[in-house]
């Protein structure tokens, strides 16, 4: 089976970030974060109709309230890690690790990793150590408690029972509470657009007034298209889900030494600008951004990009991101 732990003692007096699990979703939240906002994230997270975008979009990010640093885990067939400010995920993934840390973007940055093992989500300051539970750590089933770092790891078997360690107040029944109702998580809701992973998602319609402004993209020296909905680009591409009327578009391109993947990258645009997705793409994805150098994207990462963006995907094919007109 797979578990949640944490260690019962705080790294310093003050230091106690804020853990939730249940069997969908664990998170850390900075040592700030005010309880009322913990109990809204654990009603949702409790809520079995409820995703990843409704639990994300419910974090504050501005105002009094904004919680600055946090690291979630959505657990699936997939690990969607969502991580912003000084918090991070350390990531044991077939056995080889790596850190999943926010890297300044904003409002937060996402990845999604298969076979992952084991993680533990906490501040940056921690040493990521091996992910192994020690005799020490305390179990936790579900709720949310206090401590420095929160482990997740398949096929442990708790030993002990939890303590009484000062959880937040049980849920309410969500029964008449919709995750896009934005009188009940507000605006900050629809910044989860590109997380969506859950079945009860709403049809896609027509494009919004957020999305009329949407991004262009240039391929090699063929005609701009407007990013409108979701494009997969590839050497043989195809969507991997389709829901409602508004089609994905397909674009398709050469690669004679299939330095491309079949589907190797999806532009999806959001209320808040478009959003780049390596999709677990064979050899990677090299993004050229104004102002910040060239980095490469790790299997299953999304950022953000803005117009001005070069994106290499491999055989010469290079994608330039356009404001659109």
């Amino acid at each position: 089976m797979a578990s949640a732990y944490y260690p019962p003692e705080p790294l310093a007096p003050g230091e106690e970030w804020r853990l939730l699990a249940t069997d969908r979703f664990v998170g850390a939240f900075a040592p700030s974060t005010g309880m009322h906002t913990m109990a809204t994230l654990w009603r949702i997270a409790a809520e079995p109709s409820l995703g990843l975008d409704a639990l994300v979009g419910a974090i504050p990010t501005r105002g009094a309230d904004a919680v600055e640093s946090f690291a979630i885990a959505g657990i699936g067939r997939a690990t969607v890690f969502v991580v912003r400010g000084e918090a991070c995920s350390d990531v044991s993934v077939a056995g080889r690790m790596r850190r999943v840390d926010a890297r300044g973007a904003q409002p937060w940055y996402v990845a999604e990793l298969n076979e992952v093992d084991r993680f533990a989500l906490g501040p940056l300051q921690r040493s990521p150590g091996d992910l192994r539970p020690t005799e020490t750590d305390l179990p936790l089933d579900g709720g949310v408690v206090f401590g420095p770092w929160l482990g997740w790891a398949r096929d442990i078997v708790a030993s002990k029972p939890v303590p009484p360690a000062r959880p937040v107040t049980a849920p309410s029944p969500l029964s008449e509470l919709s995750p896009y109702d934005t009188n009940v998580l507000g605006d900050l809701g629809r910044r989860a657009a590109s997380l969506t992973r859950h079945r009860t998602e709403p049809p896609a319609t027509a494009p919004t007034p957020e999305t009329a402004g949407a991004a262009a993209f240039r391929l090699g020296d063929r005609a701009p298209e407007r990013v409108d909905a979701p494009v997969y680009v590839g050497r043989q591409p195809r969507s991997p889900r389709v829901t409602g009327p508004m089609l994905p578009r397909l674009v398709r391109v050469e690669s004679p030494s299939r330095e491309v993947s079949a589907t190797h990258i999806e532009l999806r645009p959001t209320p808040q600008g478009l959003v780049l997705t390596d999709l677990q793409s064979t050899n990677g994805t090299v993004v050229r951004q104004p102002g910040s150098g060239v980095r490469r994207l790790e299997s299953g990462e999304s950022l953000p990009v803005a117009p001005g963006t070069l994106i290499d995907i491999g055989d010469g094919n290079v994608i330039e991101i356009l404001a659109y007109r």
